[in-house]
């Protein structure tokens, strides 16, 4: 395997999180929107609901992209590198953990 240089890994690593971060927060106004439209029909609510699903969907690609890529190149990486590349997955992870306890004690 040919070496790999630690300053493009990061850098790309860097960038994925970014999006993800970024098709995560969009995901939120699309919802906001969405229940903003209480007095309108059922189907016209549900356009926020499935804007926000794409947006999500959209952000877990590069996110797992770049834990993926974090987890190769663990051991060469910066500690805050590491930290940005695996927080989205971290993030959705917490979430559905709180998702979850919120079901089971309600």
């Amino acid at each position: 395997m040919a070496a790999t240089d630690i300053g493009a890994i990061s850098r790309r690593l860097r960038l994925r999180a970014i999006w993800a971060w970024t098709f995560f927060a969009s995901a939120v106004p699309a919802v906001i929107v969405g229940q903003g439209f209480v007095g309108s029909s059922e189907r016209l609510r549900d356009v926020g609901a499935v804007m926000a699903l794409i947006f999500w969907l959209f952000g877990m690609i590069p996110a797992i992209a770049a834990t993926i890529g974090a987890f190769r190149h663990w051991d060469a990486l910066p500690d805050r590198i590491r930290l940005l590349a695996v927080s989205p997955v971290l993030a959705v992870s917490f979430s559905f953990s709180l998702g979850l306890l919120a079901l089971v004690f309600a």
